[in-house]
């Protein structure tokens, strides 16, 4: 199934994660059963034949337990190495499993001939289900392991033989069509997941974080001790512009402020929405000075937007804090906004002061 490219490194780390947690269930399995058969057959085979097989199996399982016990895999590319591993580690002793079951098919006496394809079988089929949550691996092992004991069942002339044959084949593809299918419903379910996740944090309008969303990374990020800088952002005129043109003409103009911002600093731990015409901007490395971010985003948000051949106007006022001054989030947030009122109070200061020297010129 097509996994979209923003979840495939979720998905590996949940992939390898479930593996591990099944992996100690996995081997006791493999290896018991490996024992059984070595038991089953004990006397009809060679020495090294009867040895070999069983010992490779259990010192496999013992390996894998040592190598994986209590070790949880975070980044992705350790979760697909391990996924790697296990497909190749599940292909080689299907390999081993396989090419013992038909020599113990042939070789041991006809009344119990059946009791290694039959052990084989049902070690496939217990490991692919312990493996449904890599399927590569599931299907690569159970394949492996079954394959030449079908090819040899379908070779003798007794029908009870290939009718055994047929059945295991029939097994076979039903559990691989099972792990398939399981496989597609844990992908289904993280689309579902992710695009609840999404609409939760995300503001409908303009598609920015909304204020959970930034509240959450702002938290996170102080619990981190990262340094940060946050920039209130309210807009300047846009009731006016809302009331003159409409609601629709209003939507575009947040929409694109939204889209402007993005554009100009896409390095931002967050750009958001927080409700109305107030945007909030969290980083973790400006790179530039304060106030010459600011006045960049001021001369964004400045530039006119045309709706249905209007042309739209507005400003933005800003107040910006610091983690090197104010402590919490609560605190950076009130002192943001404290800076923003001072600035939107100049800003309109001095538009009324250039209206009146206007005023006193026109005179």
């Amino acid at each position: 199934m097509p996994v979209p490219m923003a979840l495939r490194d979720r998905l590996v780390v949940q992939q390898a994660d479930r593996l591990r947690a099944y992996t100690p269930l996995l081997c006791l399995v493999i290896g018991a059963n490996a024992l059984a058969m070595a038991t089953a057959v004990w006397g009809d085979l060679p020495l090294w034949q009867q040895v070999t097989p069983p010992l490779l199996i259990v010192v496999t399982c013992l390996l894998v337990l040592y190598r994986t016990a209590g070790k949880q895999v975070t980044s992705p590319a350790g979760a697909r190495r391990r996924l790697n591993i296990a497909a190749v580690t599940a292909g080689a002793l299907g390999l081993v499993a396989g090419a013992w079951s038909v020599n113990a098919f042939v070789e041991t006496e006809r009344y119990y001939c059946m009791v290694a394809p039959v052990f084989i079988g049902i070690a496939a089929l217990v490991s692919a289900t312990c493996l449904h949550s890599a399927p590569r691996a599931a299907i690569i092992g159970m394949t492996t392991t079954v394959l030449p004991v079908i090819i040899k069942m379908m070779s003798f002339d007794n029908m009870g033989v290939r009718a055994t044959g047929a059945m295991m084949l029939i097994v076979t593809l039903m559990q691989a069509s099972v792990v398939i299918a399981k496989f597609r419903e844990t992908v289904g379910i993280m689309i579902l997941q992710n695009d609840l996740q999404r609409l939760a944090e995300t503001d409908a309008l303009t598609g920015l974080d909304n204020r959970h969303a930034f509240m959450g990374k702002l938290r996170s990020k102080l619990d981190g001790g990262t340094r940060l800088t946050l920039i209130l952002a309210d807009l300047d005129g846009f009731k006016s512009a809302n009331d003159r043109y409409g609601h629709l003409a209003g939507d575009a103009v947040l929409v694109g402020v939204a889209g402007r911002l993005r554009e100009l600093v896409p390095q931002a731990v967050s750009i958001a929405r927080l409700g109305g015409d107030e945007f909030a901007l969290l980083f973790d490395n400006l790179g530039v000075a304060q106030d010459v971010l600011v006045e960049s985003l001021r001369a964004a948000v400045a530039l006119p937007l045309v709706h249905d051949d209007q042309i739209i106007s507005v400003g933005a006022s800003f107040g910006v804090a610091t983690t090197a001054v104010d402590c919490d989030d609560t605190a950076m947030i009130h002192a943001a906004d404290m800076r923003l009122y001072a600035d939107k109070a100049d800003r309109g200061r001095r538009r009324l002061e250039s209206g009146s020297n206007e005023v006193a010129l026109a005179r």
